[in-house]
């Protein structure tokens, strides 16, 4: 575990922006798992919350029209994490919000709560993007659910924010959860930077005339990365998922708040994943923000339109936080179901030197949250050797950042295990 600068947004009170856009466009890779298939074509026009992409595997999610309008093009379009993808672009009608309608959850069966996740194209909110309702159809029996309320990365508060703004929301999000699990307990993790969102947490649990679990808030230390999946799991619980496993093997599992806010939406309202809310930050900005929107919402449009505006150029551009995001090389690119954050950074805030040599201090492998040796892949990569990286357990490398951060020689630790992973998979593919 580490300790970094935070660089939080830190509103008081309820505090909740919203922008509605001209254009979306919404790529179909926005999960782990199988491509959904579009089901329009250029010239649809479709209606908020209509399914316009699905597939027929288990391990995939839809995507919906997050806006009403005409589909404009399905072509190729810039992706944060992909380079391009193939997307939907769709033009506005103009100001509409989701029809919600009011459902029965109390009626509803386990299958159908869990269709009603399914057919509203949830997945993990906190960036791993796999399909809600497979993580909860559980082959194995959970007991523990862990809400992820840590949200340890700098600069990122939306978590936060929904934590503060929609509690009551999270908790029937939480409910539902425990309905589908049959759990016995629920854990939910906050950090105690973020005493507003325990305090509302403490106060509806306190008020709530009933409850299906047995819920209680655990206060964590704030440091990097506490909202690690693996690592929450043995900070709240002590158990430990072993190497290449899943936390359904320890009978945990663990949902981002953002996750079960949308789980909520889903089950109570019939709403479909077409809105997040998203944190902008950084020194580059005139005013740092967190801000609801439509998935498929450019970046660029926010600047048009002055929702965001720069004091200075930006040095970099992060989609995420700074330990694990993703540079982008403009801000022509769309909100994603998994963007909690996008970063516009100044020279001051970024550490522009040259990687050098190695010089075997140790400190990756001290402040390492999985227990690996950062230094050895390091060497492995550089000559060539990815099938012995994978030997020593590369892929249970959770990507956190915290080598590379602690790095004095500042080799780029993850960008080589991010490589080498991938060329592993496609050599496996």
């Amino acid at each position: 575990m580490i300790h970094v600068r935070e660089h939080k947004i830190h509103n008081e009170g309820f505090y909740e922006t919203r922008y509605l856009p001209r254009r979306v466009v919404l790529p179909l890779g926005q999960h782990i798992g199988a491509r959904p298939e579009p089901l329009v074509a250029k010239g649809d026009t479709v209606t908020i919350g209509q399914c316009i992409a699905r597939s027929a595997a288990k391990v995939s999610a839809a995507l919906h029209a997050s806006v009403s309008g005409t589909v404009t093009d399905i072509k190729k379009y810039n992706h944060p994490t992909l380079g391009q993808d193939m997307s939907i672009c769709i033009d506005s009608q103009g100001d509409e919000e989701f029809p919600r309608k009011e459902r029965n959850v109390q009626a509803m069966t386990r299958d159908e709560l869990l269709a009603a996740i399914r057919d509203a194209g949830i997945v993990g909110m906190g960036g791993a993007g796999f399909p809600t309702h497979v993580k909860l159809d559980s082959p194995k029996p959970i007991d523990t659910l862990i809400v992820n309320g840590c949200e340890c990365e700098p600069y990122l508060s939306c978590d936060n924010r929904l934590m503060v703004e929609h509690t009551e929301c999270i908790l029937k999000g939480i409910e539902v959860t425990c309905r589908i699990l049959d759990v016995e307990r629920v854990i939910i993790a906050i950090e105690g930077n973020k005493p507003e969102a325990i305090k509302r947490f403490n106060s509806k649990l306190h008020t709530r005339s009933s409850s299906t679990c047995n819920i209680s808030i655990q206060t964590m230390p704030s440091a990097y990365p506490q909202g690690a999946e693996k690592q929450l799991i043995f900070n709240t619980t002590g158990r430990v998922v072993p190497a290449g496993g899943l936390p359904l093997e320890v009978g945990c599992v663990v949902q981002n708040v953002a996750t079960l806010f949308a789980i909520c939406e889903a089950a109570y309202y019939g709403k479909p994943l077409i809105e997040r809310m998203v944190t902008f930050a950084g020194s580059a900005l005139a005013e740092p923000k967190n801000v609801t929107l439509r998935l498929g919402t450019l970046v660029s449009e926010l600047f048009e339109k002055e929702v965001l505006k720069l004091k200075t150029d930006p040095r970099k551009i992060i989609f995420g936080g700074p330990m694990m995001g993703t540079l982008v090389s403009s801000f022509d690119y769309p909100i994603l179901k998994g963007t909690s954050g996008v970063l516009f950074l100044t020279e001051q805030d970024c550490d522009l030197r040259s990687e050098s040599n190695c010089i075997r201090c140790g400190r990756c492998i001290d402040v390492c949250p999985m227990r690996l040796m950062p230094q050895e892949f390091v060497r492995m990569f550089k000559k060539g050797r990815h099938e012995e990286m994978e030997a020593h357990y590369l892929m249970d490398c959770m990507e956190c950042g915290a080598c590379t951060f602690t790095c004095p020689a500042k080799i780029p630790i993850v960008s080589y295990v991010k490589t080498a992973k991938a060329a592993i998979r496609a050599k496996k593919k």
